[in-house]
């Protein structure tokens, strides 16, 4: 008996239009919600530099992939092609409200990465950074 494959798309609004992006989550890292523009480079690269000493060890960075529409920001692990979709593991890495999107930054010295914050907290005042790469430079901050 052959397996059944399909893809679920879980959409708030019937008619919502969603745009999807494969990317890498290289890491993500909890900050003060005060957090300014000129301290997120620093942020991105200590995410980065996290990301290079943990990969040494086992690799950190996730095929992930980025729905964007007008109702949220979602991140769902990529199953990958050879993996069938499982509604019991295939949960997000995170989901927030268009408004909860703090700031979004890229690097112009590697365009290949671009960080999100992203409000979680207002009551602890924390928010989080998750820091991305694309495969494709060109396509990672013109399509955001």
């Amino acid at each position: 008996m052959e397996p059944i494959t399909f893809t679920a798309r879980k959409h708030p609004l019937p008619n919502e239009v969603s745009v999807d992006f494969g990317l890498q989550l290289v890491g993500s890292l909890p900050v003060h919600s005060l957090t300014t523009m000129p301290m997120l480079p620093w942020v991105v690269a200590e995410v980065r530099r996290l990301s290079r000493q943990s990969s040494r060890k086992e690799p950190v960075t996730k095929q992930v992939r980025l729905c964007v529409s007008p109702s949220g920001l979602r991140c769902e692990p990529e199953p990958g092609r050879s993996q069938q979709w499982d509604p019991l593991i295939c949960s997000s890495i995170f989901e927030c409200k268009p408004q909860h999107v703090h700031k979004l930054i890229h690097n112009s010295h590697d365009p290949s990465y671009f960080a999100c914050l992203i409000k979680e907290d207002a009551v602890h005042r924390q928010s989080i950074c998750h820091v991305f790469k694309a495969d494709d430079q060109t396509k990672c901050w013109s399509s955001l």
